[in-house]
């Protein structure tokens, strides 16, 4: 129902991207004990409240010497993300705040601070609702983290991406981000940061529509946060398990956990907040019919909810008009989802505008104004439409990815091993500057780290370059970098007029395997359809996987007569294979479309003639070949 960005929202995450290394204090040279521990209490993810919150960054300042260099940077980037955004005029100041120091540490570049207030920049940026022109930025900034070689980086801003994209409904995109990032938080031992993390993940599922496997996850989160007396964040995973609750129609169950998250609020005396729960729970009252208990507790709370808290304020109009509609006064309902429509659109919110077109025309009904009823369910109609087109192409079974919390990723081990021992390397020096003989035994260590670090780089970067590039269960090149190289192979035959061709082929029936057989067998079947493929092309040619059990192909200086040959051998062999070797009974066959390059201007022409040529074979029975 409502998932608006408040403060104390935005706080928690304020305190996710604050990223400044603890390695860099200790490898100051001017010793501040007490900035440092500071850092460590902000950098640990423990709740502080606003009031204290800017207590401590108030301190942290004062005790910075101004030849404090490194310092004084971190305080910079921690208080970028700890501005207050209650209104839109603070946004608009934070916003500032972060372009203001972006001018100032603009060279060189890149680096830390300029990485992490672009982060901050466009976090404020998704809170006013600009989300259009963010990502160019964004994954400008992600990009850096790479150059820069910093794993953390990398994850908070793959983190942030995937929140923005599962917010906007891009959910398979936003899965990647976010597993991604969940692996590298995982791998640093950030255990604080993963759990956060997670919980975005199972948001991700929830919008989707899948609300039981974000229960699942949810749950757990609620339980280990219980557990270590992490109540702030209890409290936040409690209200993300009402709003699942909602999707599983369990109303009661939702209204309950939202109560008690609505209590927590007001103990903290965080009132705006407390009134935010209150409008999820008025929604779940309409849905039993409750009608005079849901608009009491909304007439209570209006006050407190204002245009710019707009994720509150949509719903608040949204429930508003539902209960005047069902009281029979419908031009005080035309009143209030007039206020909705606008607000969700101008925060970009698909999914809240379709509920707003849809109740609005029953309106316009009821009032007998049937042009105005007609065009706005025609508007409707459009608007949802166009969603699911959106959702249809990423592809449900995708969106059956299960993530494995405990599962623990171990390539980065060998760099966080390596600042330990730098950092243990600088006390060292710091406490025996004048001793001569440390120093020349410091510096032949130094040079054989050094020796090292250069064999490290290139397995750092072919970790980073496989992160980036390549399916983690097929081991072929995920969807990105199959239309990349697709996009290259066509203009080099748009440049010579050699021939260029492509298949795109998928697991019949995928989905009995995965229900009948479960899923790690179905992963299985993937891993050998990938292999066997990639067996049978050329050293030239490109094998990706680009989506849950779809593959393309890409066939550099091949015309159509031979990439039909090639299909028909793949197709043949897969057909053949003894699937009984991987479960009994099982016989898996694909069917696979052919397209050639003929005067397109970029790939998407001929992945829409594969495509189409790929829906051919699947009415002509499965288990063949159709080209276009």
């Amino acid at each position: 129902m409502l998932t608006s960005k408040t403060s104390h929202t935005a706080r928690i995450i304020t305190f996710f991207f604050t990223i400044g290394f603890i390695c860099i204090a200790y490898a100051n040279p001017i010793a501040n004990p007490r900035a440092d521990e500071i850092y460590k209490l902000f950098d640990s993810g423990h709740f502080v409240s606003n009031e204290d919150n800017r207590k401590l960054l108030d301190e942290y300042k004062a005790t910075l010497s101004a030849d404090d260099i490194v310092r004084q940077k971190i305080y910079i980037r921690l208080n970028c993300w700890s501005l207050p955004t209650d209104t839109s005029e603070q946004i608009k100041a934070a916003v500032g705040y972060a372009d203001e120091y972006l001018q100032i540490y603009s060279q060189p570049t890149p680096s830390l601070i300029s990485v992490d207030l672009q982060y901050c920049k466009v976090w404020y940026l998704h809170i006013q609702g600009k989300n259009d022109h963010i990502f160019t930025d964004l994954d400008s900034a992600i990009k850096s983290a790479y150059q820069l070689e910093d794993l953390r980086l990398i994850a908070d801003g793959r983190s942030i991406r995937g929140s923005i994209l599962s917010y906007l409904g891009n959910f398979s995109a936003a899965l990647e981000d976010l597993i991604t990032a969940q692996n590298l938080y995982e791998s640093l031992n950030l255990s604080y940061w993963a759990n956060v993390n997670l919980g975005e993940i199972a948001s991700s599922y929830r919008r989707f529509g899948d609300a039981e496997t974000a229960l699942k996850y949810q749950t757990k989160l609620e339980k280990n946060y219980l557990k270590h007396q992490q109540f702030y964040e209890a409290n936040q995973t409690n209200s993300q398990i009402a709003l699942s609750l909602e999707k599983l129609e369990r109303y009661e169950e939702a209204i309950q956990r939202n109560k008690k998250t609505r209590d927590f609020w007001l103990t903290q005396n965080e009132l705006v907040a407390a009134a935010n729960t209150s409008v999820n729970i008025a929604g779940n009252l309409i849905r039993l019919n409750r009608l005079n208990e849901a608009n009491t507790i909304l007439q209570t709370t209006k006050h407190l909810i204002t245009p710019d808290n707009d994720g509150s304020y949509s719903y608040m109009n949204l429930f508003l008009a539902e209960i005047h509609f069902k009281q029979g006064h419908y031009n005080q309902a035309i009143i209030d989802i007039t206020r909705a429509e606008k607000s969700f659109n101008a925060n970009n919110n698909i999914r809240g505008l379709n509920q707003t077109l849809q109740l609005k025309s029953k309106i316009y009904q009821a009032l007998q104004q049937w042009q105005q009823a007609y065009e706005t369910l025609e508007s409707f109609v459009e608007s949802h439409m166009s969603q699911d087109k959106k959702v249809f192409s990423e592809r449900n079974s995708e969106m059956q990815i299960r993530f494995d919390t405990n599962k623990i990723q171990t390539e980065n081990k060998l760099l966080i091993q390596r600042n330990d021992d730098k950092k243990q390397q600088l006390e060292i020096l710091q406490r025996n500057k004048d001793m001569q003989i440390v120093i020349i035994i410091l510096v032949a260590i130094i040079l054989i780290i050094v020796s090292i670090f250069a064999y490290k780089q290139l397995i750092r970067k072919q970790l980073f370059k496989r992160l980036a590039l390549t399916d983690e269960l097929t081991k072929l090149a995920n969807r990105r970098d199959t239309y990349s190289q697709g996009n290259h192979f066509l203009k080099a035959a748009q440049l010579s007029g050699k021939p260029f061709s492509i298949i795109s082929f998928d697991a019949d029936h995928f989905k009995l395997v995965n229900d009948n057989l479960g899923h790690d067998m179905g992963d299985k079947v993937l891993v050998k359809l990938a292999s066997m493929t990639a067996s049978m092309m050329r050293e030239t040619d490109v094998v990706g996987r680009v989506g849950g059990e779809e593959f393309l192909i890409l066939l550099p200086n091949i015309d159509k007569t031979k990439a039909i040959e090639i299909a028909n051998r793949l197709v043949d062999t897969i057909d053949k294979y003894d699937w009984a070797q991987i479960s009994p009974n099982l016989h898996q066959t694909v069917s696979a479309g052919v397209a050639s390059y003929s005067n397109e201007e970029d790939l998407s022409p001929l992945l829409l003639k594969a495509d189409k040529a790929l829906y051919s074979a699947k009415a002509a029975g499965r288990n063949c070949v159709k080209a276009e």
